[in-house]
């Protein structure tokens, strides 16, 4: 038995279906397995590569290191070998989120919930901006930790007949509906802090340190309990919440100075840093999201040399209908159409190959290419 990579997985169920399918194909019952935490599937070592080419395709997968036969097509495997560690766990701990994670979440996110509503009723009694502005910013993380919490399940669901490529743009919905909370809420935050600029206005410093303590507590707990976890949710979530718990220990600083000083004016500059952090965070990924359900080409793909590249592969002439998109900002997709003049299907399947080979390394997954025959070369320039 050998081990190839696969990439491209989007369920267990799909693994399951796509072991299956070999095992099918191969008369093989028992030894063929997925491997979803290493990416590997394990194949017979005298499988027919055109098996893998046929399920691979079907399934809009890819295997690497199958066997490419003749044609000499190592020019274009070697890119695809060296970016292949770079995308063998695209998607395994998105497949495998586990409860803990879960657990984890879940727990972080009715921490900041409750905390978010304190810090509104407290930041108004102690006629805190900073605070007020820090609720703004603690809702925003609730709902985002809420929403990822909820969707983290949907959008591991593989495609049905009511959404034909999947669940995976749910996460990116509920990022965008917490980013327009963010951005909404900055600007209103900064609307009513301005005026208190210009005319600063006493605080409770005691009350101010209080929840500045109990801020402090609390984040570094979530920090803490972020930290133990692997998966890239958690790790994201916990460089978040770090930024959070530096803020509220400024906060803190901020009180301290103010028991000996009425700089009573620290208050609002202190709610316009944390509503321009915000915003400057917030707007990129708010206009990243947009353009992934516009269906922007990603802005990590450099689409001319990508077009090179495939133009150079041997037997292709030109190519049209060039068409690349994300469905979730990570796993893109492409389509386009090749012509060639040879009439070989042989000469079709390693352009397609090669195709796919060249894409992994952009983390294009699903690839779609339609091969136009044209003997006598009457398309010489592609569009």
């Amino acid at each position: 038995m050998e081990s190839y990579r696969i990439i491209g997985l989007t369920s267990e169920k799909q693994a399951k279906r796509i072991e299956k399918r070999f095992r099918e194909a191969t008369d093989n019952k028992q030894d063929i397995k997925i491997d979803i935490d290493n990416s590997s599937i394990t194949l017979p070592d005298d499988i027919d590569s055109n098996i893998i080419y046929v399920i691979s395709s079907f399934e809009h997968v890819s295997i690497l290191e199958a066997k490419i036969s003749s044609h000499d097509q190592d020019d274009f495997s070697e890119s695809s070998h060296k970016h292949k560690h770079k995308h063998d766990h695209s998607y395994s701990h998105e497949i495998n989120s586990g409860k803990k994670a879960q657990r984890n979440m879940l727990i972080v996110f009715l921490l900041n919930l409750f905390f978010s509503i304190a810090e509104f009723i407290f930041g108004s009694l102690f006629n805190s901006q900073a605070i007020l502005s820090d609720a703004v910013h603690d809702l925003g993380d609730s709902m985002s930790i809420g929403i990822a919490w909820i969707f983290q399940k949907v959008s591991s669901r593989g495609a049905d007949e009511q959404y034909s490529y999947g669940y995976r743009r749910f996460s990116l919905l509920g990022a965008l509906v917490t980013s327009i909370v963010l951005l909404g809420g900055s600007v209103l935050i900064i609307i009513q802090t301005v005026p208190k600029l210009l005319n600063p206005e006493p605080i409770v410093v005691s009350g101010v340190f209080w929840v500045a303590i109990g801020a402090v507590i609390i984040n570094g707990f979530s920090v803490w309990l972020m930290s133990r976890g692997s998966t890239t949710n958690e790790k994201l979530l916990n460089i978040h919440l770090f930024e959070d718990l530096f803020g509220w220990l400024a906060v803190l600083i901020m009180t301290i100075i103010l028991q000996f000083k009425d700089w009573y004016i620290l208050d609002p500059i202190l709610s316009l840093l944390i509503a321009g952090w915000i915003l400057y965070n917030t707007l990129p990924e708010f206009i990243n999201i947009s353009k992934v359900f516009l269906q922007a080409v990603p802005s990590d793909i450099d689409t001319k040399l990508l077009r090179r590249k495939i133009e150079s592969i041997p037997g292709v002439n030109a190519i049209s209908h060039f068409h690349i998109w994300s469905t979730d900002g990570k796993q893109h997709m492409m389509s386009i159409t090749v012509t060639t003049d040879s009439s070989s299907i042989e000469e079709h399947v390693l352009i397609k190959q090669a195709i796919q080979q060249i894409v992994i390394e952009y983390n294009i997954y699903h690839v779609t290419v339609e091969i136009l025959y044209d003997p006598k070369k009457l398309i010489r320039e592609s569009i």
